[in-house]
């Protein structure tokens, strides 16, 4: 996100990392970098001095949401106005273990007396460029990316969620056909950016890059990939029976509760900035797999994030 926000900000903002390391690569772009150990909390509150909105991109498990409850402790004494916490996602965070951590920072956020909101986006659209082979553009070039897969993932990890692009396989929470939002990571940067922006933030603040369901990805990927894929159902009582199976928790509680409307995020900022255009799955799969020679689609041995 940091590097889109270099690329939108033309000394706008004066932009300040917290991390836990040295960022040289961000120093010699102005940013102001100050190293931080969040277990130290006069350090911390001490590296938010003069800062006025923070945006928390701290992710992980309940180890990394206990720094973000640090953050806002520290928020408070430092003066801070405005905290957004590290969300992301779709409506809650309910129904899903991994996110419980989450629900124990907004807690915190909403009682914490700064103003807030969650920015919420749906599912990353980026990930639907895991495993392309397609070359850089000048936005990889210029961000200094190593891959055109790196380039459309922006910062994500490669991960095959529900569609495996490559392999041509949609595993679908139930039949396929709950429409979701998906935003691409660099759309979900400017709309992030902008609104810096608004004099007020209300509680929620979404945004959707498109509105498709998981039937209609795997249409556009076999028009655009020239061949049938491959796909299964999962009833939503079968989903739930092995929402506790090793390895798969994670996986089956987020295609259950993707099936239950989950992904469906409001559109607040794509209200409060008309002019932004987001890409659309039809436009991202069509940049990032058209023209790709494939093999004919076949099962993998599924791997779960975070198992």
């Amino acid at each position: 996100m940091l590097m889109n926000f270099l690329h939108h900000n033309n000394n706008k903002h004066k932009l300040v990392l917290l991390s836990r390391s040295e960022q040289p690569e961000f120093v010699a772009q102005g940013v102001d970098v100050r190293p931080v150990d969040y277990s130290n909390h006069s350090q911390l509150v001490k590296a938010l001095n003069d800062v006025h909105t923070v945006l928390s991109l701290i992710g992980g498990g309940p180890p990394a949401m206990a720094a973000q409850l640090e953050l806002i402790k520290a928020c408070q004494q430092a003066g801070v106005k405005r905290f957004a916490p590290s969300e992301y996602a779709g409506v809650s965070n309910e129904g899903i273990d991994l996110y419980a951590s989450k629900k124990d920072v907004w807690e915190a956020t909403k009682s914490s007396g700064l103003e807030y909101t969650r920015f919420s986006c749906g599912l990353f659209m980026s990930a639907l460029a895991t495993g392309t082979p397609k070359p850089m553009t000048e936005v990889g070039k210029r961000e200094g990316m190593k891959s055109g897969e790196e380039e459309a993932l922006a910062g994500m990890r490669p991960w095959n969620f529900v569609v495996n692009m490559k392999a041509g396989t949609a595993d679908y929470p139930g039949d396929g056909t709950a429409p979701m939002v998906l935003t691409d990571m660099r759309d979900i940067s400017l709309f992030v950016f902008r609104a810096l922006d608004l004099e007020k933030w209300p509680e929620t603040l979404g945004m959707r890059g498109d509105v498709k369901s998981f039937r209609e990805i795997v249409e556009i990927c076999e028009k655009v990939q020239g061949r049938k894929w491959l796909t299964k159902t999962n009833a939503l009582e079968e989903l739930a029976a092995h929402v506790n199976d090793p390895g798969k928790k994670f996986y089956n509680q987020v295609r259950l509760r993707l099936a239950e409307g989950w992904a469906m995020v409001g559109d607040e900022l794509n209200k409060e900035f008309p002019d932004i255009k987001p890409i659309t799955c039809e436009e991202f799969i069509e940049k990032w797999w058209s023209g790709v020679k494939l093999d004919a689609p076949s099962w993998e041995e599924d791997v779960s994030f975070m198992g």
